[in-house]
């Protein structure tokens, strides 16, 4: 983690990966406007198994998908190193990133998401400005034109998802708010942080 950057895989191929560390995975394709709203949940303990349970909802972007993936088992990986006993469903909406911030097991799996992104390497090249290091700890917080230019190049070559007329309007809306989060996300991780 943080040396290179994740590959898309397929949500079978994901599930086949994964599925040796104690998950139960749920694929779902779950349309409508209440549907695309969800992306995944994580489950700590699911039936008889007493499992946690991952599902994700695969109508969405490839790109999208394999984000809920790295979310979910981010929440399972937290849990395990930090022996977590949190034991609610743990939702991940395009419209909940804010609250994220506020809630400890949420910002540590988006932060999993956000160095798998961005990798070191990459995130250095896309967030700071050739020759002058890490930024201050006053710097905006909002991302400047040709950092967000970089940001949708990159998600766009490496991950083949970009915001043209083949993604419905409510989506765009959703992947950019994602974007935008684990962009700003990963840029504090390197300019506070150096991370």
């Amino acid at each position: 983690m943080n040396d290179e950057s994740v590959t898309l895989v397929s949500p079978t191929e994901f599930t086949r990966r994964w599925s040796g560390l104690g998950v139960q995975f749920q694929l779902a394709k779950l349309g409508g406007a209440e549907g695309i709203a969800l992306l995944g949940f994580y489950v700590r303990e699911m039936g008889r198994s007493r499992l946690p349970l991952i599902c994700v909802n695969t109508a969405h972007h490839p790109a999208a998908i394999g984000a809920a993936f790295s979310h979910e088992m981010g929440h399972h990986l937290v849990g395990r190193l930090f022996d977590s006993r949190k034991d609610h469903a743990q939702l991940l909406t395009y419209t909940a990133y804010r609250e994220h911030l506020d809630d400890p097991e949420e910002l540590a799996a988006d932060v999993l998401v956000s160095l798998g992104v961005f990798p070191e390497a990459l995130a250095r090249t896309i967030f700071l400005e050739p020759g002058k290091g890490r930024k201050s700890k006053s710097a905006s917080a909002e991302l400047p034109d040709p950092v967000s230019a970089r940001v949708l190049k990159y998600f766009k070559g490496r991950f083949g998802l970009s915001f043209g007329a083949q993604i419905p309007s409510q989506k765009k809306l959703q992947y950019l708010a994602a974007v935008v989060h684990f962009a700003k996300l990963r840029r504090a991780l390197l300019t506070e942080y150096d991370i």
